[in-house]
């Protein structure tokens, strides 16, 4: 075997060991969070509500609590995936493309903060919307990217009426 050979042998060999090791990593990560309830689906009512907001934007991630870093791999909740975000008087229903929509209701919101990084995406100061709730038992807390600057004034101001002022940020 020559040289070249080698490299690209040991190289693709270290290459499938690493995505190997991503595979089963998520894997066990979202066997490790069973206790993590799935999200509600959007209820018929509300979809057949016209939303008072409505915004185009990125869905980020879910992660627990405020642990900025701890994506939550179960139901789906850390894929990444364009989103039509819809605010309605019961709560906030997101609309991924290609993921399971879910709804977050108004009353499970704790809190709504603006910050600059949530696993899987890292913007400028402020550039992602956190919505903190409880998810059963569990707090977690979505990121949401909106595609302006207007859009993301115009969402955080329809999140902050819809809480009445629960927000920490």
């Amino acid at each position: 075997m020559d040289e070249t050979t080698f490299i690209v042998t040991l190289t693709s060999i270290i290459i499938v060991l690493i995505m190997l090791g991503l595979f089963f990593g998520r894997r066990n990560r979202t066997k490790r969070q069973h206790y993590v309830p799935a999200p509600a689906d959007i209820p018929a009512d509300v979809l057949d509500q016209q939303p008072g907001t409505v915004v185009q934007g990125t869905y980020v991630s879910t992660v627990l609590g405020q642990e900025l870093l701890e994506r939550v791999t179960a139901h789906h909740l850390g894929n990444r995936a364009e989103a039509q975000i819809e605010v309605h008087p019961a709560g906030v229903a997101l609309l991924r493309a290609g993921e399971p929509n879910f709804f977050i209701p108004a009353a499970d919101i704790v809190s709504i903060a603006t910050v600059s990084g949530i696993a899987g995406k890292f913007v400028e100061k402020d550039g992602i919307l956190a919505i903190t709730w409880n998810l059963g038992d569990t707090e977690v807390t979505t990121g949401l990217r909106t595609e302006t600057i207007t859009a993301h004034q115009q969402l955080y101001t329809a999140l902050q009426q819809l809480t009445n002022g629960r927000q920490t940020a």
